[in-house]
């Protein structure tokens, strides 16, 4: 049977489970904007490129499928990359199309030509340009298999206007071959060896933590983790991307560890005698200064990625394989404790700093936000953006579900979570989702209230206005000289009234004294956004300054 090479991509795409494309057309993409018409998927036609890019990203995110995104050549494509570059900073698999001037016209120069490929090389797991419309299907399925095998990552699909415009004889029975590499079973006799030491230094140690990475979400491994800690009795930290891994209410939680991290949990880590890493690669934005990051600790890394491993600590039992294969073979071997002298050391240093101080630490704020989740339903994902508004919410919302916080790590993407907040509306339409942004992330995206309004996403946004970039200003006002400069954004734009002109009902509240306004959020059967007035000197703490150790925190216990 005939297709055009839009007709197979849509078809090899419903074949892969794709029911959404997060997209904006262009002269390059119409052969498929075209086809999307008779197809079942569903478009949503975002009002920027980006935007896109993070709702692809958030609808991956919150289902565990691959999220699909498409643009048209030149200023398209390029207004992707941000997106393709949060997605690979944080390994959530996704689809990238993108239309491309015809065949004949490549390297020419041609009106909107730009070298996708060469452009994404680095922030990709791997690209294809699609230069005849057989090849579509053999390479949208590798696509697939390389996104969402090992670490997951973007792919990048090119496709030239004419490609997508001609015709191909498919038959019905083509069989496809597709070549990706394995997944790293637990198997060989070193790494049963390596699981058994793993689970001796757990036994025999007198002060273990268990470190939690994203890499655990991504296996999804969560269940199967919880079970080990629990049977071992070991107090575990997270991640920012590790935050929700395991239920915050089982009495093990430490906190998440880093520069903005509790306090608690950057503490127990120095103290500890072994640690089990798994799913996370030690980024400087969690060890802080490498050489005096757990000092006392042996250290076990265990990652489906090679190049995580002892890429910044160096791990004295280094474990590739897949996360979830080695949990469940570990958990046997770990003997079952109780551990009270370790527990009740940790409870003693928890009492010392206090066990409301997280709470205190992110203020008014902080409070607000869990204000807020106690008015949600409890099935509802935090979306958040970066700067202080991300800290008080990674500090304050209590994920009570292994998606239940989802927010932008390696690349600290501002303008993420509105139309990552889209997505996973989209993916997860059952769930309460509400989104945490300051002021100056919010502007970045704001155009996104245009499709969230169109489409009548029952969205849930707050933003957090104190009129700066605040985590800048905090920076200068501690480790500059409270030099403040290039941070004010002013007070001069009517939030509220620019959400009300795109066609969605808002509030304007003092963070101190929120009065009605979360109720009426939360109540809201559509689309809501909720201003909320902060002092620009409500920081975060504690914080670690630039060169100091994950144990030197200012605003927490000092000595």
């Amino acid at each position: 049977m005939e297709k055009t090479g839009a007709e197979i991509l849509l078809q090899t795409l419903r074949e892969e489970g794709v029911d959404v494309i997060f997209g904006y057309p262009g002269a390059n993409s119409l052969p498929i904007h075209d086809k999307l018409e008779e197809s079942p998927i569903r478009h949503y036609l975002v009002r920027h490129e980006q935007a896109a890019a993070h709702a692809a990203d958030g609808y991956a995110r919150a289902t565990g499928r691959v999220g699909v995104c498409l643009g048209t050549s030149g200023p398209g494509a390029t207004n992707l990359v941000t997106g393709i570059a949060t997605a690979y900073m944080d390994s959530t698999p996704m689809i990238v199309l993108t239309g491309q001037v015809t065949t004949d016209l490549l390297g020419s120069d041609a009106f909107q030509e730009t070298d996708i490929i060469g452009i994404t090389m680095p922030i990709t797991k791997h690209s294809y340009l699609v230069s005849d419309p057989g090849e579509v299907k053999s390479t949208v399925k590798q696509a697939f298999e390389i996104a969402r095998s090992g670490r997951p990552g973007p792919v990048l699909i090119d496709l030239p206007r004419n490609v997508m415009a001609a015709k191909y004889e498919q038959s019905g029975n083509e069989d496809v071959t597709v070549s990706v590499p394995q997944k790293r079973h637990v198997e060989r006799k070193k790494d049963a060896e390596d699981l058994q030491r793993i689970a001796n230094y757990m036994n025999m140690s007198e002060r273990p933590v268990i470190l939690v990475g994203g890499g655990v979400k991504l296996a999804r491994a969560c269940d199967e983790l919880s079970g080990l800690i629990e049977k071992g009795s070991i107090p575990f930290v997270s991640t920012m991307m590790g935050i929700g891994s395991v239920r915050s209410s089982n009495g093990f939680n430490l906190g998440f560890i880093g520069t903005h991290g509790n306090e608690l949990a950057n503490r127990i880590v120095h103290d500890a005698d072994f640690i089990m890493t798994i799913g996370a690669r030690f980024s400087d934005r969690s060890t802080s200064i490498v050489k005096e990051f757990a000092p006392l600790a042996t250290i076990a890394q265990i990652d489906i990625d090679p190049s995580s491993i002892g890429k910044v600590i160096k791990a004295d039992i280094p474990l590739v394989c897949d996360i979830r294969e080695a949990i469940t073979k570990l958990t046997p071997l770990v003997e079952r404790k109780e551990r009270r002298e370790w527990l009740s050391r940790i409870e003693k240093e928890r009492n010392i700093l206090g066990k409301d101080r997280s709470m205190k630490e992110c203020g008014p704020a902080g409070a607000f936000i869990r204000d807020v989740q106690a008015a949600m339903p409890e099935e509802t994902t935090a979306i958040t953006d970066v700067g202080l508004n991300q800290i008080w919410t990674v500090r304050s919302w209590e994920t009570k579900t292994p998606r239940g916080m989802i927010t932008p790590g390696g690349l600290g993407t501002m303008g993420f979570s509105l139309p990552a907040a889209m997505g996973v509306k989209v993916g997860v339409p059952d769930r309460g989702v509400v989104v945490f942004s300051g002021d100056g992330g919010f502007f970045m995206n704001i155009q996104e209230l245009a499709t969230i309004s169109y489409y009548n996403l029952p969205v849930k946004v707050v933003v957090f206005n104190n009129g700066h970039l605040g985590m800048i200003r905090q920076i200068q006002d501690l480790f500059y000289g409270s030099r403040f400069n290039d941070i004010e954004l002013g007070n001069k734009v009517d939030i509220v009234a620019v959400a009300k002109g795109f066609g969605i009902d808002a509030d304007r509240i003092s963070v101190e004294d929120p009065g009605a306004g979360i109720e009426k959020m939360c109540a809201a059967a559509g689309p809501f956004l909720l201003e909320v007035i902060v002092n620009p000197d409500n920081y975060v703490y504690p914080i670690i300054p630039p060169g100091r150790s994950n144990i030197d925190m200012i605003g927490g216990r000092q000595g």
